[in-house]
């Protein structure tokens, strides 16, 4: 015999019955909740792959600068590798500039 557990609700859609809608009234503003702006959020990162693929190299060649001091903005979320965007939009640009390129 099956057992059945009530606290199981099946993947799905649920049926709500219609005269439990609702819809939120226009004129209700709450000033303490507001929707996250692009400051609040966390800053974007590079994966190792990402990374390379931007400098035109192996990943191998990425770990290896990294280990060896030549690429900033690098951190560690447990074992995998991640680069500030900024952080390396800003080194990119300094050495696109001291290497004579265009600034």
């Amino acid at each position: 015999m099956a057992k059945t557990y009530p606290y199981i609700v099946p993947v799905g859609r649920r049926h709500v019955p219609k005269d439990s809608q609702r819809a939120i009234p226009e004129n209700v503003v709450k000033e303490d909740v507001r929707s996250r702006s692009e400051l609040d959020l966390p800053p974007p990162v590079l994966t190792v792959q990402d990374l390379a693929v931007l400098l035109a190299t192996s990943s191998s060649a990425v770990y290896s600068r990294v280990a060896r001091g030549q690429i900033p903005g690098a951190f560690r979320i447990g074992r995998s590798l991640r680069f500030d965007r900024r952080i390396i939009a800003q080194w990119l640009s300094a050495n696109k500039a001291s290497a004579g390129g265009l600034p």
